[in-house]
C-alpha cells in the first residue's frame, strides 16, 4: 500500500485552520465527517459512479472562497486500463489531474489551481483518490456566448466577435502545444469571462483535466477530435462558417495554412458524425 500527499506551498497554513491538515484523511471520510471548516454541498449527478463532487466555501476573511472537491472511489477494471493506458500506472486518477493542473499552469494555460490531492495505490490499483481544485473563473463559454446572442451584446458582432474567435483558437493551440490532448473538448469545458461590450480580450479556463491526457500514438488523430467537438458545440449555439474558419486559420498559425483545406475536411467530417449521433440519441429519448 502507497499513500501520497501533496497540498500547495501557500495553501497549507489555510487547510490547516480549516482542519484539512492531511489531505488523506478525505480518502476515507466526507468532508461532513470530518467536520471541516465552511460550507459544503455535495453535486450529485447521474453517472458518477463511484466518484463524488463537492462544492466548498471556505471562509476567507469576511467573505468566502469557492473550491471544488473531486473524489474516486476504488477503480473498476476499465477505468484502472484506461488510466494505465492513457495516463499513468504509478498514480491515480485524481493525481493525475493534480499534475496536468500543474503542468498547464507551468505552461501559462490557465486551468483550475491544484490546492491539494492524495492518493491509496496498491500496485497499479487505486484504492481511492482525492484532489481540491479552485474554482475555475467566469461560466461555461456555450452558456455565456448564448447569454450574449439572446441580449444582442457588442461582442457577437463585428471585429469583437472575430477575436473571440483568434483568442480561443490560440488558447486551444497553446493547451495542444504542451503535448496534451483532451477527449472531451466541448465548448462546455471551456469556461470564460467575456467583456460583453468587446474592449477587452476574453480569458479562458480549461476544465475537466481528468480528461486530458498525452497521445503515445496517431496524435493528429486525437487533435482532429478535440478541434471536432469544439467545433460541433460552436455549430450548436449558432457558430457561421466563417467563425469557424476564422478559428481554424488561427489555431494553424501562418506556417500551416496551406494545410488548411485538408485540416478543414477532417474536422467537418467528424463534426458532422458527432452532431447526427447528438441528433440519434434525443430522438430515441
Amino acid at each position: 500500500m502507497s499513500i501520497g500527499e501533496y497540498i500547495a506551498p501557500a495553501w497549507r497554513e489555510r487547510l490547516a485552520a480549516a482542519g484539512l491538515a492531511r489531505p488523506a484523511d478525505l480518502l476515507d471520510h466526507s468532508p461532513l465527517e470530518l467536520g471541516l471548516a465552511g460550507k459544503w454541498e455535495c453535486l450529485a449527478k447521474p453517472g458518477l459512479g463511484r466518484r463524488e463532487r463537492w462544492r466548498w466555501e471556505l471562509p476567507n476573511g469576511a467573505g468566502s472562497e469557492l473550491l471544488y472537491l473531486k473524489r474516486y472511489g476504488p477503480a473498476d477494471w476499465r477505468s484502472t486500463w484506461d488510466r494505465v493506458l492513457r495516463q499513468s500506472a504509478r498514480h491515480a486518477r485524481a493525481w493525475w489531474e493534480c499534475d496536468q493542473s500543474r503542468l498547464l499552469s507551468a505552461a501559462h494555460v490557465a486551468a483550475p489551481q491544484a490546492i491539494a490531492a492524495a492518493e491509496d495505490m496498491r500496485g497499479i490499483s487505486e484504492r481511492g483518490s482525492i484532489v481540491l481544485l479552485s474554482a475555475a473563473e467566469g461560466d461555461a463559454f456555450d452558456r455565456v456566448w448564448a447569454r450574449a446572442v439572446e441580449a444582442n451584446e457588442a461582442v457577437v458582432h463585428g471585429r469583437a466577435r472575430h477575436n473571440v474567435a483568434i483568442a480561443l483558437a490560440r488558447f486551444i493551440a497553446a493547451f495542444h502545444a504542451t503535448g496534451l490532448c483532451h477527449r472531451d473538448l466541448y465548448l462546455c469545458h471551456v469556461f470564460t469571462k467575456l467583456d460583453l461590450g468587446g474592449r477587452a480580450a476574453p480569458q479562458f479556463t480549461l476544465i475537466d483535466l481528468a480528461r486530458t491526457f498525452r497521445p503515445r500514438w496517431r496524435r493528429l488523430r486525437w487533435i482532429i477530435k478535440d478541434l471536432s467537438q469544439l467545433d460541433a458545440s460552436a455549430r450548436q449555439i449558432g457558430a457561421r462558417r466563417t467563425d469557424r474558419l476564422r478559428f481554424l486559420h488561427a489555431y494553424l498559425g501562418p506556417s500551416l495554412k496551406t494545410s488548411i483545406r485538408a485540416y478543414a475536411r477532417r474536422v467537418v467530417r467528424k463534426s458532422d458524425w458527432i452532431l447526427a449521433r447528438i441528433a440519434r440519441k434525443s430522438r430515441s429519448t
